[in-house]
């Protein structure tokens, strides 16, 4: 999620669409995934479909149930597994400067693991999870990682600008299975590392490139803010150097502290240099509301705006209204999980997230937890019911492309390659509408650069 502080594919976060997560991903977040779908031609301006055999192929999400075999599950047959129980560990940011930043992690792990468990859990084991808060802290990431790892049996959803601080523990436990979302290179490179938004090195540019074919002129003059941190700040210059790399030209950047809330000098300052397009994809969707709102109530309109973070249930209440967001752009490896009925997987998602947590708002960062933690159950239900972390690493390292039913485009998870294809909205009235997209499925085009 670069874009996620910023959002992670640049965004901060999942690496794949060239979001934070293709800059932190890549380096998910704008707060930057992968499903089946992608069949048929995308529709709109530069809409191909290189990538549709691809996302076409993946495979089934968990399923959600497997009852406990007539001889027994085995028992404790591993760190944090009883005959009753399967514990495992969640690292985010939660509090510190930014609270409330990744606290869709947890929230969409827990959400899942509560649908498994209604079903009779894990071959006769319920899900338990165990919830770390490393305040935004380089040092509390390390720290919640040591206190935990001799624990767990694994990590699931876990969301983190400091990420690489905790590799620093898990570079010495190459067996501790960890499905979730990765925002430094550091930890998506052990060797245990997976998840449905790969970590990639390349920036997928198909978003980029719809944007330069629909808004030529606008692609000269790009503004931003960047949240001054460091995951942050590489996904956003990876994506610039990316976008650059294909004639975007960035004329205005600001990066700004983690408790800033005031960005109306950022307001003047791009209306007067007219910048034509703004690009928030390393702020956070709070942040990215309030300048929305600072910049309608200066009459400030730029040509286009992409807002990957934004894509959430509270953004546009947070920004004043409908018409402070009015024409914003947004895309996502996701599904439309505000609410899609053609993916029966985001129904279910927004069914047991609202049951858990009945205020809260979905969001990327619960939406891609979701997806890893249908990921674990799924490799845990294929392990069979003598579960050892060294087995749950090996499967994962052995399973080809998964999409949770087609809650996310489809990566390949072993290889740890990230999805080909996206889903672009727009906000029209306060919704947020799927444009020059296939009816069904995703968008797949583009290629990588990097």
């Amino acid at each position: 999620m670069q874009a996620a502080l910023g959002k992670g594919q640049g965004q901060l976060g999942p690496g794949g669409a060239g979001g934070v997560y293709s800059g932190v991903s890549a380096g998910m977040a704008s707060a930057a995934g992968s499903t089946q779908g992608g069949s048929g031609a995308a529709a709109g301006p530069a809409a191909s479909s290189p990538g549709a055999a691809l996302a076409a192929a993946g495979n089934l999400g968990g399923s959600g149930a497997a009852p406990a075999p007539s001889g027994g599950n085995g028992g404790a047959t591993d760190v944090g597994v009883t005959a009753n129980s399967i514990t495992v560990g969640n690292v985010s940011d939660l509090g510190g400067p930014v609270p409330g930043l990744f606290q869709g992690g947890p929230y969409g792990v827990q959400a899942y693991f509560d649908y498994v468990n209604s079903q009779g859990g894990v071959y006769g084991r319920m899900l338990k999870l165990a919830t770390s808060d490393d305040q935004l802290q380089c040092s509390q990431n390390e720290a919640d990682y040591q206190n935990t790892v001799g624990s767990v049996f694994g990590y699931v959803g876990s969301w983190s600008l400091d990420d690489n601080c905790g590799a620093q523990v898990m570079s010495s436990h190459p067996n501790v299975p960890m499905v979730q979302t990765y925002l430094s290179p550091d930890m998506s490179g052990l060797p245990n590392a997976f998840g449905i938004a790969p970590y990639s090195q390349q920036f997928y540019l198909g978003p980029w490139l719809y944007f330069k074919q629909k808004f030529p002129d606008a692609i000269s003059s790009v503004g931003t803010l960047v949240g001054n941190q460091a995951s942050a700040v590489a996904a956003w210059n990876h994506l610039q150097a990316a976008i650059e790399s294909i004639g975007y030209k960035v004329v205005y950047e600001d990066p700004f502290p983690p408790a800033q809330s005031n960005f109306s000098a950022d307001v003047i300052r791009m209306k007067s240099e007219n910048i034509k397009m703004v690009i928030l994809s390393s702020v956070n969707a709070p942040d990215a509301a309030i300048f929305a709102s600072e910049a309608a109530q200066q009459g400030f309109h730029p040509e286009v705006w992409v807002c990957p973070v934004c894509y959430a249930g509270s953004y546009v209440s947070e920004a004043g209204g409908a018409s402070a967001v009015e024409g914003q752009y947004q895309y996502e490896n996701t599904a439309a999980f505000l609410g899609d009925p053609s993916v029966p997987e985001v129904s279910t998602y927004l069914k047991w997230l609202h049951t858990a947590y009945p205020n809260f708002s979905p969001d990327e960062f619960s939406a891609y937890s979701w997806a890893n933690a249908a990921l674990f159950v799924h490799i845990l239900e294929k392990v069979g019911p003598h579960l050892t972390q060294k087995a749950v690493v090996a499967a994962l390292g052995a399973t080809s492309t998964f999409n949770d039913n087609g809650m996310v485009s489809t990566a390949q998870i072993g290889a740890r390659k990230p999805s080909v294809c996206y889903n672009i909205f727009q906000l029209h009235g306060g919704q947020f509408v799927k444009v020059d997209d296939p009816p069904t499925g995703f968008r797949c085009d583009g290629s990588f650069a990097g």
